[in-house]
């Protein structure tokens, strides 16, 4: 899913990675090139295309041929024994998403929101998050070795917990 807001970090991770290989583009350039890749004439067709408070508005997409399509969603995810290792999820709204018997090692989740979330015998290992929100998150009979919540390895997090609770 991406948002409006997710688009505009596509173009400055762009920005950064061409700037890395020392070419020099604006950000504006930038969103012009990620329009030109959903099949858009410019950025100001992308965004009306997507809507004036698309930054609420959860959006997917997918590739048709040699082209990226935009396709709005409101649609809750349902998702069993599924393979999802090393998958990314970025600007994500996965809140009240039911995931069972999912391998998710290795797993990015960044800028997400994961509120009422629901895991139940899932593998996380090496799985990664970061600026996400887990408010009201179920986790159960998961696998979390090496697991990171905004870089911090959740064992600490689980141990200082407990030893706060003991003092």
């Amino acid at each position: 899913m991406l948002r409006t807001l997710g688009i505009k970090g596509m173009a400055k991770a762009l920005r950064q990675a061409l700037n890395d290989r020392n070419v020099e583009l604006s950000h504006s350039d930038c969103l012009e090139l990620i329009a030109k890749q959903f099949g858009v004439k410019d950025w100001n067709a992308l965004s009306a295309a997507i809507g004036q408070d698309a930054a609420d508005k959860p959006l997917l997409f997918s590739v048709v041929g040699d082209e990226i399509k935009l396709h709005r969603t409101t649609q809750k995810l349902d998702v069993n024994d599924t393979d999802l290792s090393g998958s990314r999820f970025n600007d994500a709204n996965l809140s009240g998403t039911w995931f069972n018997q999912i391998n998710f090692s290795g797993a990015k989740f960044n800028d997400s929101n994961m509120t009422g979330w629901h895991v139940n015998d899932v593998n996380l290992s090496g799985s990664r998050f970061q600026n996400i929100n887990l408010s009201g998150v179920t986790f159960s009979n998961c696998g979390i070795p090496g697991v990171t919540i905004d870089g911090i390895p959740l064992e600490e997090i689980i141990a200082a917990h407990k030893k706060s609770q003991v003092d």
